[in-house]
């Protein structure tokens, strides 16, 4: 079965944050290389991203700025250990770090902005690369949620009736408006197109998708971040990134 929102543009820009292999690298530091290159290889894009858009200037020496980081941080022994699911996302780790590396290139060329700690997770929310970082993790979120919610629904044998229809109607209601700025379906509508009884069973019908939805929301998040007091960070993003799309959709 094709899974359409597995797809989306950007929804590849931020991979899965397996914190026992982050965990694993660590150790492997001087004893296996291929694991960390696989590692470095892994955040190679969303990093590149990131330096492009907090330091357009410094387009030109991106590739060679990414190796050295590389070199001086993720290879260096104990550098990985730093990292910590308790403190924060990983990838605002890498975040931190980059960027407080990078400055550190540029204070040594007599050209840098202030400075910032390197393990300072908390980037400052309304940062324009830390947006477009985010925005695109989110959207990768979402994607993966509605692909399994997708399959979900329609797979036989589940034991929620109408369960096909159920994903129909919160594709008509929630999806195609927040992706594709469709108008939502209104309720009288959805009781023709699934003879339904009333405007509540079609309210009704639209929770129970919601609550699915809500269901996968929570798995993918807890993969993602190995659950624990990041992925109820990771939540909260997604909840922003969703009111966002649903302002989109009202503009």
């Amino acid at each position: 079965m094709k899974e359409p929102y597995a797809e989306r543009p950007g929804s590849s820009i931020w991979p899965v944050t397996d914190w026992s292999g982050v965990g694993q690298a660590a150790t492997a530091v001087g004893q296996d290389p291929e694991r960390l290159s696989r590692l470095i290889l892994t955040y190679h894009v969303p990093l590149r991203v990131y330096l492009l858009a907090t330091f357009p200037a410094l387009a030109d020496q991106a590739g060679e700025l990414l190796q050295d980081f590389a070199q001086d941080k993720i290879l260096q022994e104990g550098w990985l250990g730093r990292a910590d699911p308790e403190r924060g996302r990983f990838r605002d780790f890498l975040k931190a770090s980059l960027k407080h590396f990078v400055q550190g290139y540029l204070r040594k060329a007599g050209n840098a902005p202030a400075s910032l700690d390197e393990l300072d997770y908390d980037l400052p929310a309304d940062e324009p690369a830390a947006e477009l970082f985010d925005r695109n993790w989110a959207h990768a979120i979402l994607a993966e949620v509605l692909a399994r919610m997708e399959k979900d629904c329609l797979t036989p044998g589940t034991d929620q009736p109408r369960r096909a229809e159920i994903w129909e109607l919160f594709q008509l209601r929630v999806v195609h408006p927040a992706y594709e700025g469709a108008e939502p379906a209104g309720y009288e509508e959805l009781v023709t197109r699934f003879g339904l009884v009333s405007p509540f069973a079609a309210h009704n019908m639209l929770a129970t998708a919601k609550r699915i939805f809500t269901r996968h929301l929570h798995g993918v998040i807890a993969e993602y971040e190995g659950g624990g007091p990041a992925a109820r960070l990771e939540l909260d993003e997604i909840k922003r990134s969703l009111s966002v799309l649903s302002r989109k959709r009202k503009a």
